[in-house]
């Protein structure tokens, strides 16, 4: 486990999380919570943040990799159901934000950039925040999906 040496955005999201103060939240898996993004340019864009904070993929024992590969794919097919999009990406980078964490941002045949990585906009993601309420309605369409995909 990486020690944590200043302050982690990714960590404070959790903390927030456990208060049960956190509209975003969508769903607690075993390792991992999944929330809507704060931004919606990409709509269903969504990330699943690791509960404790390990900087690298390859610092988790193999059996939580694996288990937490299945809860990212479990959320981009919950995504999936839940928007109908034309294809999924997922990114797990951490260099702004040093704590395991993976983005979904679901693209649709519409995006007139579709086949470009989802960062090209980035600079226009801050045009596009969610209130705490919006949040809480995708998170449901989202949360509604996923119900079904764990109870088969």
């Amino acid at each position: 486990m990486t020690e944590q040496h200043e302050p982690c955005l990714i960590c404070e999201r959790v903390r927030v999380w456990r208060s049960g103060q956190n509209p975003y939240f969508i769903h607690e898996f075993e390792h991992s919570i999944f929330v809507i993004g704060d931004h919606q340019f990409h709509r269903g864009y969504s990330l699943i943040l690791l509960k404790t904070h390990i900087r690298e993929l390859h610092e988790l024992p193999p059996p939580i990799q694996s288990a937490l590969f299945q809860e990212v794919m479990l959320a981009g097919q919950a995504i999936v159901n839940a928007f109908s999009p034309w294809k999924m990406n997922y990114a797990c980078y951490g260099n702004s934000e040093p704590h395991i964490h993976w983005h979904l941002f679901p693209r649709y045949e519409s995006d007139g950039d579709r086949q470009g990585v989802p960062w090209l906009h980035a600079s226009e993601f801050k045009h596009h925040l969610i209130t705490p309420q919006t949040a809480q309605n995708l998170g449901q369409k989202v949360r509604e999906h996923l119900s079904l995909l764990i109870t088969r």
